[in-house]
C-alpha cells in the first residue's frame, strides 16, 4: 500500500461504494487517464469523456463498453469512403443498365459495326457541307478585300459597309472552322466509345454461351 496509484484506486473505489444507493447495482465507470493508468469512478473527468471508456459492475463485470469518439480527420475519411462505395455503385447500375441496352438492341457484333459507321457517315457529310461553306465565305472574302484594296489605290477610304462585311465574312469562317474541328473530336469519341461497345459486347456474348 506504499505505492500512491494504489492508494488513489482504493479510495476511489471505496467513494464510488460509499455513495452508491442501496439497493441499486453501482455503475462504476473506468477509463485510461495520461499517464496510461486505468482509473474508475462515477464520473469521467471532462479531459477524458471523449477518450472511451467501460462500465462495471460491483464484482468488477464489465456491463458496457464505450468507444471513443472519431476525430474529424477520421469522420472524414469515413464520408469520403462512403462517397466513393455510392459512386462505384452509380457505376455498376449504370453498367448494367448500358449492358442490357447493347444486348436488347444489337444481335450481333456486326451490328453494331454498322452503327457506328453509319454515325460517323452523318459526322462526315456535316463537315463535308461546313468545309464547302468555308469555301465560299473565303472566295466572298477574296473579292471583297479585293474591292477594299482598289479604294484604298483610289485614294479612297474603305467603305464602312465593305470592311464591315469583311470582318463579318471573317469571323464565320472562324466560327465554321471551330465546328470541324468540334466535329472531328466528335468522330474520334464516337470511334472510341463504339469500340469499349464491341469489346464488352463480346464479352456479354461470350458469357452466356
Amino acid at each position: 500500500m506504499n505505492s500512491p496509484i494504489l492508494r488513489r484506486l482504493l479510495v476511489i473505489s471505496l467513494l464510488a461504494l460509499i455513495v452508491a444507493p442501496v439497493g441499486v447495482s453501482a455503475r462504476i465507470k473506468c477509463w485510461t487517464n495520461k499517464e496510461g493508468v486505468r482509473e474508475c469512478g462515477n464520473r469521467i473527468p471532462p479531459e477524458y469523456a471523449q477518450k472511451g471508456h467501460r462500465e462495471v459492475s460491483k464484482h468488477g463485470i464489465t456491463t458496457k463498453r464505450q468507444q471513443r469518439a472519431r476525430t474529424a480527420a477520421e469522420l472524414e475519411a469515413e464520408k469520403q469512403k462512403e462517397i466513393e462505395l455510392a459512386e462505384e455503385k452509380r457505376k455498376v447500375r449504370e453498367q448494367a443498365a448500358h449492358d442490357r441496352v447493347l444486348l436488347d438492341t444489337f444481335t450481333t457484333a456486326k451490328e453494331l459495326e454498322m452503327a457506328r459507321d453509319s454515325k460517323i457517315e452523318v459526322i462526315d457529310a456535316r463537315i463535308a457541307h461546313t468545309q464547302n461553306r468555308i469555301a465560299r465565305l473565303q472566295e466572298n472574302r477574296g473579292i471583297m478585300q479585293k474591292e477594299a484594296a482598289r479604294q484604298e489605290r483610289s485614294g479612297k477610304p474603305v467603305a464602312k459597309k465593305l470592311g464591315q462585311d469583311i470582318q463579318h465574312t471573317q469571323r464565320q469562317i472562324a466560327e465554321n472552322r471551330g465546328f470541324v474541328i468540334e466535329r472531328e473530336k466528335e468522330k474520334m469519341e464516337v470511334d472510341a466509345q463504339f469500340e469499349r461497345d464491341l469489346k464488352r459486347y463480346r464479352q456479354l456474348k461470350q458469357r452466356r454461351r
